[in-house]
Formats: structure tokens, C-alpha cells, sequence
């Protein structure tokens, strides 16, 4: 293998191993040095699971750490500081094991570790940023006493992320230096020099040069350079267009150097004009690309910089989508076979899938016109690229955004009367455009049902919403907000949302959820309330476990109880009006992606 495709190589593993090589070291360069050594092992830069396999020999083999320790323990700048510490303080081995187990998948064929090892790490590792969190919290609620009105609420926390998300997070904050590639090329270049040199000191010179000689011709032949997105001339309906790159050379992007710019797209859109631009690295594998924007006819001068990416994988196609003028260009490889996904269908009985459609491309790029969403800043677009009869990963698309584009209002229906507080109206506003954006629905024709809202101890003002598809089934959504501080700006998140096959009317309906609110003010405990929503008319709802058993029994409220939860409920049971039952499950979160 040559070394520009060892190279290549290294860019295609390097999103799978780099964040486990930056949470296992503290400074980017240990990083880089970390996985030269361990992708310099026979081997391992042709397959990804000899590559993982050699990260984890390269860590935890103790006599592999015997001269040199590579965990550095230089604090860089986190924006989860606690997460930062607990990994630091934990003994360099436990660190790796955990760390290998959670963000890469622990190979456990490695060799080098224990039976139960890493799950103990973990174990360790969570058990001391639990009290981490609970000391940080309780900082914070301290330093928030002085603030807050007397006699008003202590401010609630949303639960943190769980551990893999939070060490997937971390890692993200913590990106390799731009020259990360050929520096780990060359060291695995120089690894197999060396490798070579001490096999050839075995045999005098004259033997082994005509042995070199002899096998030269049968030694086989690397395969010719892998695909790349940036390499070849700049494609687009504006490309050769005199003065336009020239143009785009000079504008703002602070940090990329004029000169050293190349145009990969420029091209007319639905509403626009965009234009892809790499810097840096080299042709085929750019330090960074950037997408600018314009008005439809815009000169360059009237590009605005809209989305950076640093070390792009050279052979991910990157796509950029602007919901509200139903905008998508896609940027692949000259031979991609470009698919596009409007938006996932939720299937009568609850399924989320997906359907996609070939999109008219030329020279690997694609521009198609999709339906507008006005006011929608999240997008439900996906796209898929078969290549050479194999399907390389697609990231979902860059979305652009105005900010001072006015929002639409959602038309909704109420089951019952009630207002959220401002706190809980913003929740409602915030996640109601966030779920309609990830099913690509048009915010002003899309009936949503409010079937109530109500305040939980905390204050907390919480709303069960309903997003009904055309299929007859529903989207539920729970957002919940609170004020943490006095005219500070509302907190807002929410219990969760899940998908309910088609079925009875909404009113109906018996709706359960369960709502997980984290209190500062109670040793940060996590309050794990049951807000069950059934018809106006029930009286009373019991709730059950696993095994049928009844945990307790509640009276509703216009149909309505919100509970602490008395255990695992596994199903509830509600009383109806005519001495009848109707039983619901607590609905868990979906994936609305498809």
C-alpha cells in the first residue's frame, strides 16, 4: 500500500476511532501519536475491526505501557467539565476500558482484557460522576439562592444525557488537528519502513536485494485511489461562470486563507444561489469546506457564510437543505446514484419507515426542489447514495436557517380547557416546531390536539400533545418549561414522544407517560411522575406492573391524574363511565427518523 492510500485509508477509519483516541488522551496530539501507533500494527488500516482490535491492544496491553504512558493529563477546554474530571480521575487502565466499551464497542477478541473488566470500569466510572453531577448541581442551586424571589420554587433540572451521549458529545468538542491524517500516514509509513528494514538485517545485502528483485513483480497491487467528493474541477450550473469563484475567494470566512480556497459547487436553487468551498489539505481531502448562501441572482459579494465543516470525509457525500423555500443540493461522487427521503411515514400501525426516490444528478450532484415547510428550522430530509454497488455513509443534511423569518402559527385543537404558564407555552412552541420538522409537516396544516395541560410539583407546566398523520395514527409529545430564574429565559425540554397506532377518537383515548423531572432542591433526585389522559367521563384509573398486580389506584380529574409514579407501571387500567375498562401501556420515545 502506497502512501497516499494509507492515507485514504486513514480518513475513512478515523470517524469511527478518533473519539475514542480523544477521550483517551487529553491533547490532540497524543490523540494522533496514540492512533499512529496503534494503526502502524500489521494490517490494521485495511480492515476496521483489526483496527479496533489494535486501539485496544495498544491501550491495555501492560507491557505496551511498560516505557511510555500516552494518556496525557493536561486539562484541555470541556464543555462538560464534570464528565472531563470523572474520566482523569480514573486509573488509566479503567479509563481505557471504559472508553473502548461505550463510544467504539470494546472488541472481544482484543486480548487484552479481563472477563467483566470493562463493565466494572464503567461501573466505577458511573458511580463517580453521579456524585460529580450531584455535587455541581447542588453548586449551582447554591449560587442560584441569592437570585431567586423569597418564597419562590427552587429551579428544576432536566435529567443529564445518558453516558454514551455525553462521552459522544465530549468527543465531538474535541476535534483533531487539521493535519491529523497525513501525520498518522506517515507514522504508519515510517512503522512499516522500519518494519521492513529489521526484516531485511536477517539476510546479507546482496540475497536480499535479489530476493526484493525476484518478488517485486509478484507483490500485489494496491487499488487504484478511492473516490473523493472535492477532487476534479468545480461542478454546478455556476462553475464556469466568469468571476463567480474568483468572487467567492474573497468572501468572509474568517480563519481560511484566500488564496489557498478552491470551488467545489456553485449553482441556482429554489430560492437561492449556494456554493460549496474547500481550503486547506489537499484537492481530494480539504482541512475544511464551507456552504454559502445568497439571494436568487446574488454576486458573490452577497454570500453569506452559512455552515463550516472541519476534515470532511472525503468520500461522504455532504447535502445542505433550507426547509422553509424546500431547497436540497447534494454533493457526491460523478457516478453517485443520489436517493432522497421527504419525510419518514407513520404507518397506521405505528411503524416509522421510510421511502426514497432517485434524484436527477449530474456529475455526482444533485439540486431538487422539495415541498416548502415556512418556519420550520429542523429537517426531516434523508438522503442515500449507492456507489459502485455499495452504499457509503450520508450524514443528514446541513439545515439553513433565518432567524428573523416569522414563525407560523400551529392551528391546535383543545380536549380541555387550560392554559400553559408563558414557561410551558414556550415548551409547547419549541417542541411542536422540532417534532413537525422531523416529520416534514407544514406547521399550518397539520392538526395537532391538545388533550391537556396542567402545572407538576416545581413548578413544572407540562402539555400532552397529539400529532395526528395521515394515516390515522398519532405523534404524542410531552413538553414541559419552567422558569429558573426570574426574568431569566424559560427552561424547556420534554417527558418524550412516542408514536400510538390508529385507533378511536382521540377523546376516547386513554394516554399514559411517564415524566422524569430532576429536583435540585431534593439531593437531585429524579421525580418520576405517571400522567395518565383518558376520556372526560372516566372516574378512576389503577395502575399495574409486569405481572398484573395492582400498584395503586387513583380518582381522575376530568379525566385526567398525574401521579408520582409508585413503581414500574407496566400498564394502566381506567375506569369508563359506564363501568367499563380501558387499558394503555405507557408509550415509550420513537424514533421519528425512519
Amino acid at each position: 500500500m502506497r502512501d497516499p492510500e494509507i492515507a485514504d485509508a486513514v480518513a475513512r477509519l478515523l470517524p469511527r476511532l478518533a473519539p475514542a483516541a480523544v477521550l483517551l488522551t487529553d491533547d490532540p496530539g497524543d490523540a494522533v501519536r496514540l492512533l499512529g501507533e496503534a494503526l502502524g500494527a500489521p494490517r490494521a488500516v485495511d480492515d476496521p475491526a483489526i483496527a479496533r482490535r489494535a486501539l485496544a491492544r495498544r491501550v491495555l496491553r501492560p507491557s505496551r505501557w511498560s516505557g511510555e504512558q500516552v494518556l496525557a493529563t493536561t486539562a484541555p477546554v470541556d464543555d462538560d467539565v464534570v464528565l472531563a474530571e470523572a474520566l482523569r480521575a480514573l486509573p488509566a487502565r479503567d479509563r481505557a476500558a471504559a472508553v473502548l466499551l461505550l463510544v467504539s464497542g470494546l472488541p472481544r477478541d482484543a486480548g487484552a482484557v479481563r472477563p467483566g473488566e470493562a463493565e466494572a470500569a464503567v461501573a466505577r466510572l458511573v458511580a463517580d460522576l453521579d456524585r460529580r453531577d450531584m455535587d455541581e448541581r447542588r453548586e449551582r442551586a447554591r449560587a442560584a439562592r441569592a437570585y431567586r424571589v423569597p418564597g419562590s420554587a427552587p429551579a428544576v433540572e432536566p435529567p443529564p444525557p445518558v453516558l454514551p451521549d455525553r462521552l459522544a458529545r465530549l468527543a465531538a468538542g474535541r476535534p483533531l488537528p487539521p493535519t491529523a491524517v497525513e501525520t498518522i500516514a506517515g507514522a504508519i509509513s515510517a512503522t512499516r519502513r522500519g518494519r521492513l528494514r529489521r526484516r531485511l538485517q536477517v539476510s546479507a545485502g546482496v540475497v536480499v536485494a535479489t530476493l526484493l528483485v525476484a518478488l517485486t513483480p509478484l507483490l500485489p497491487q494496491g487499488p487504484g485511489a478511492p473516490p473523493t467528493v472535492y477532487g476534479g474541477p468545480a461542478r454546478g450550473s455556476l462553475a464556469a461562470v466568469e468571476g463567480f469563484t474568483e468572487g467567492l475567494r474573497d468572501a468572509p470566512w474568517p480563519g481560511a486563507a484566500t488564496e489557498d480556497r478552491r470551488l467545489v459547487f456553485a449553482g441556482d436553487v429554489p430560492g437561492g444561489r449556494w456554493a460549496l468551498v474547500a481550503t486547506g489539505g489537499t484537492a481530494s481531502r480539504p482541512a475544511a469546506v464551507a456552504w454559502f448562501t445568497g439571494p436568487a441572482g446574488s454576486s458573490p459579494d452577497r454570500m453569506v457564510l452559512r455552515a463550516v465543516r472541519s476534515a470532511p470525509d472525503p468520500a461522504a457525500p455532504l447535502s445542505l437543505t433550507e426547509p422553509a423555500v424546500g431547497a436540497l443540493v447534494v454533493v457526491g461522487v460523478p457516478g453517485d446514484r443520489i436517493a432522497v427521503s421527504a419525510r419518514p411515514v407513520v404507518g397506521a400501525d405505528g411503524s416509522v419507515t421510510r421511502d426514497f426516490r432517485d434524484a436527477p444528478s449530474t456529475a455526482g450532484v444533485a439540486v431538487v426542489a422539495l415541498a416548502p415547510l415556512p418556519g420550520s428550522d429542523v429537517s426531516a430530509v434523508r438522503v442515500r447514495v449507492v456507489r459502485d454497488g455499495s452504499r457509503p455513509h450520508v450524514p443528514p443534511p446541513t439545515v439553513v436557517a433565518d432567524p428573523d423569518e416569522s414563525r407560523v402559527d400551529v392551528p391546535m385543537t383543545l380536549v380541555r380547557p387550560g392554559t400553559p404558564s408563558p414557561a410551558g407555552q414556550e415548551a409547547v412552541e419549541s417542541r411542536l416546531r422540532s417534532v413537525l420538522g422531523q416529520l416534514g409537516a407544514a406547521a399550518a396544516a397539520t392538526p395537532v390536539t391538545a388533550l391537556w395541560s396542567g402545572d407538576l410539583p416545581g413548578p413544572t407546566s407540562l402539555s400532552v400533545l397529539a400529532v395526528e398523520q395521515p394515516s390515522g395514527a398519532l405523534v404524542v409529545t410531552a413538553p414541559y418549561g419552567y422558569d429558573a430564574d426570574p426574568g431569566g429565559p424559560a427552561v424547556t425540554s420534554w417527558c418524550g414522544t412516542g408514536v400510538l397506532p390508529a385507533g378511536p377518537p382521540l377523546e376516547e383515548r386513554v394516554v399514559a407517560l411517564r415524566c422524569d423531572i430532576r429536583d435540585v432542591s431534593i439531593r437531585a433526585e429524579i421525580s418520576r411522575f405517571l400522567v395518565v389522559v383518558a376520556p372526560r367521563t372516566a372516574a378512576a384509573v389503577r395502575l399495574l406492573d409486569g405481572e398484573g398486580a395492582v400498584l395503586s389506584e387513583h380518582p381522575l380529574d376530568d379525566g385526567v391524574a398525574v401521579v408520582r409514579s409508585p413503581g414500574e407501571v407496566a400498564e394502566v387500567s381506567v375506569t369508563t363511565a359506564d363501568g367499563g375498562t380501558a387499558t394503555a401501556v405507557p408509550f415509550v420515545t420513537a424514533d421519528l427518523t425512519g
